[in-house]
């Protein structure tokens, strides 16, 4: 919980001032998470119930290690080289994170505990960005925290078609995008009354909805496309788990939401459905991710299993738009296969967990972080993620409750087996 509150609440330009970009406080307690995880494996003396999320967690670890090795075999630059070091450390961070999650939670209930926590902060995240909306600024530009120093320059407050687009406590509008369609399926299985609280209750409507409103507004007012792709996919893939009784009651709220937003700010619905509709009059973000196609399989052709180095395509060389292609650039196929075989296994193992379990509760929030987890998936699609401080951590975290969904599966079948046994004996 710590974890997730200082990634989601502390503004994500602010280090620890002299370890530079290895300072960000995020950053520090997710090694310490993988220290912590790291420790607990060595030390254990009865056998633990895992998922088949860590072994594929290890051959990405795998792939990035050789990737690294072959740019450090072939004439670099320093530059390079302290970029693609301290990317390796940041994705230790996330990969610690993961770990811990997908080992640490003991039981069902602390895992919707965590589930809650996540919703709730993704709300009042998502509330700061309206705030930004209405006010025309971003506000964490003016902050100053004893400690900690500005690293990262927040982006000034951008306009779309004469609209602010909130950034939250993110670098950038896209990133805060992302992040918040990733939170949304979890907050509207909390709406729909999939994660009981751990007394059991769901509480009342407003309770159970306020967090997916401020998320719903959030991401349509971010003003985004990819967070409009991301919103359609993680609410397609949860409601496929819901009675059509519940997908009619969801999408009529939803609709209802969007319908108060376009009258009560006018000009929205337009700016919202030119982002699609404008695609074919010469859109230069589209433009420019067209053509990175060219240049990206130029790299490729050189270093096409391996690539040229995790870290090491530095922005100023061309920015993709696109993680997977840029991380077949940098890892190469085998980086690539990696990756997605650990958002296969994830997702397999989410399903898994909703389809057998028992539980109502594993089964409601297996669904949801299932839905999570492909949302992020995808976002990563449309936009280079794993180069911004807050997307990459929150993913890799759904992922790692994945996993988790799996193993706690394990553990209810092993006690219902020990339990038939102790009856049979």
């Amino acid at each position: 919980m710590f974890f997730i509150a200082v990634r989601l609440l502390l503004p994500s330009q602010f280090v620890i001032g002299p370890l530079g970009g290895a300072g960000s406080p995020a950053l520090l307690i997710g090694l310490g998470c993988l220290g912590w995880w790291v420790l607990a494996r060595l030390q254990r003396t009865t056998r633990q119930y895992s998922s088949p999320v860590v072994g594929a967690l290890l051959i990405l670890v795998a792939a990035m290690i050789a990737s690294y090795a072959v740019a450090m075999t072939r004439p670099i630059n320093g530059e390079e080289v302290s970029v693609g070091t301290l990317t390796l450390i940041g994705a230790a961070g996330w990969f610690g994170v993961m770990l811990l999650a997908q080992d640490g939670i003991p039981n069902v209930e602390r895992l919707t505990a965590l589930v809650h926590f996540v919703v709730l902060l993704g709300g009042l995240v998502a509330m700061f960005g309206l705030f930004q909306f209405l006010t025309g600024a971003y506000w964490v530009d003016q902050l100053t925290i004893p400690g900690l120093q500005v690293h990262q320059t927040i982006y000034s407050a951008t306009l779309r078609e004469g609209f602010t687009r909130p950034a939250g406590t993110s670098v950038h509008p896209i990133e805060f995008g992302a992040v918040m369609t990733m939170i949304l399926p979890l907050a509207l299985a909390r709406g729909g009354g999939h994660l009981p609280r751990p007394d059991g209750s769901v509480g009342n409507l407003v309770a159970r909805w306020w967090p997916a409103s401020m998320i719903g507004l959030a991401i349509v007012l971010s003003l985004s496309r990819s967070a409009v792709v991301g919103l359609l996919v993680g609410t397609i893939v949860l409601l496929l788990t819901w009675t059509p009784r519940q997908r009619i009651a969801a999408l009529a709220g939803l609709a209802g939401l969007l319908t108060i937003v376009f009258m009560v700010v006018p000009g929205v619905l337009g700016t919202v459905l030119g982002l699609f509709t404008g695609i074919s009059k010469g859109d230069p973000s589209i433009t420019s991710r067209v053509e990175s196609y060219a240049i990206a399989d130029a790299y490729i052709n050189q270093t096409p299993f391996l690539g040229r180095g995790i870290g090491t395509f530095l922005p100023r060389y061309r920015i993709f738009d696109n993680q997977y292609l840029l991380s077949l650039v940098e890892m190469g196929i085998v980086g690539v296969g990696a990756l997605l075989l650990l958002v296969g296994v994830a997702l397999w193992c989410a399903a898994r967990a909703y389809q057998t379990a028992s539980d109502e509760r594993l089964r409601g929030t297996s669904a949801a972080l299932a839905a999570a987890s492909a949302t992020g998936a995808v976002s990563l699609a449309l936009f280079d993620g794993f180069s911004f401080p807050m997307m990459p951590g929150v993913w890799f975290l759904l992922l790692g409750l994945c996993g988790c969904c799996y193993r706690l599966l394990r553990v209810e079948h092993g006690l219902q087996a020990s339990y038939l046994a102790r009856i049979d004996s």
